[in-house]
């Protein structure tokens, strides 16, 4: 190494130490700063007038909810002398430490239901498997063989958590019935029975606005015969009505 190149690394050395030492100094100047706020708001916890009283209660709860370690400043004044003083403090940690604790439990739970919920669903894609499936869509719709819809009742769907929008279009020259089904065991949904949903007629468009994801649709004539049978994906998507495929010869 040169001299030239070991005189500029020392100075590029000492740079990076004063900025270090220029952070620490700044952190602990803020730091002291906060302290002092956090200080003159508790003082005035123990004012005379319950408006100051109030404003100061009010400054130190935006305070803590905009920085956790306001905290580990009002911990010295748990203690403080004046009865009021901290028993509004011991509230504002007690406060901070229930809504910690709710968010953790938030968190845990909707851990729990993201596993349950890729648990149900691979079950249910066992399920399916044995369906006839006609043809599956990019969006996630499956038509599935009109035969298969007793099947379709007895299967145990997973729990929906997506809201989908869903369009239906009749381009058959016959007007359309829909209805949706449900799983034997969810009696509070018919328990396995056709709910009617709507009517098309031919050329007609019928736009669902909300529904769920693995929801089955029916689609019969006038006779309520079966035409044409759906599942319904996680996206927002569109059920083409093309009418009764020719037989063939």
């Amino acid at each position: 190494m040169t001299h030239s190149a070991r005189i500029i690394r020392g100075k590029l050395s000492l740079s990076v130490i004063l900025f270090a030492l220029c952070c620490v100094f700044s952190a602990r100047a803020d730091d002291a700063q906060t302290a002092s706020k956090v200080a003159a708001s508790v003082e005035l916890l123990g004012d005379e007038q319950s408006k100051v009283r109030n404003k100061a209660y009010a400054t130190l709860e935006r305070m803590l909810e905009d920085d956790e370690k306001i905290a580990a400043h009002l911990q010295p004044f748990k203690n403080h002398e004046d009865p009021e003083i901290v028993a509004r403090i011991r509230g504002l940690l007690q406060k901070k430490q229930n809504k910690i604790l709710a968010e953790e439990r938030k968190k845990k739970q909707q851990l729990e239901l993201k596993n349950k919920h890729a648990k149900d669903r691979l079950e249910f894609q066992k399920q399916i498997a044995k369906l006839r499936v006609l043809e599956k869509k990019a969006d996630g719709v499956w038509r599935i063989d009109p035969d298969d819809e007793k099947m379709m009742r007895s299967i145990n769907k997973k729990k929906s958590i997506h809201k989908i929008k869903l369009t239906f279009v009749n381009q058959s020259k016959q007007p359309v019935k829909i209805f949706t089904i449900c799983a034997h065991k969810h009696k509070d949904e018919g328990g396995g029975s056709r709910n009617k949903h709507t009517k098309i007629e031919p050329g007609k468009t019928h736009n669902c606005k909300e529904t769920w994801e693995q929801r089955v649709y029916v689609l019969t004539d006038m006779d309520d015969k079966a035409l044409g049978l759906y599942l319904t994906g996680e996206k927002n998507a569109k059920i083409e009505f093309k009418g009764v495929p020719a037989a063939k010869k």
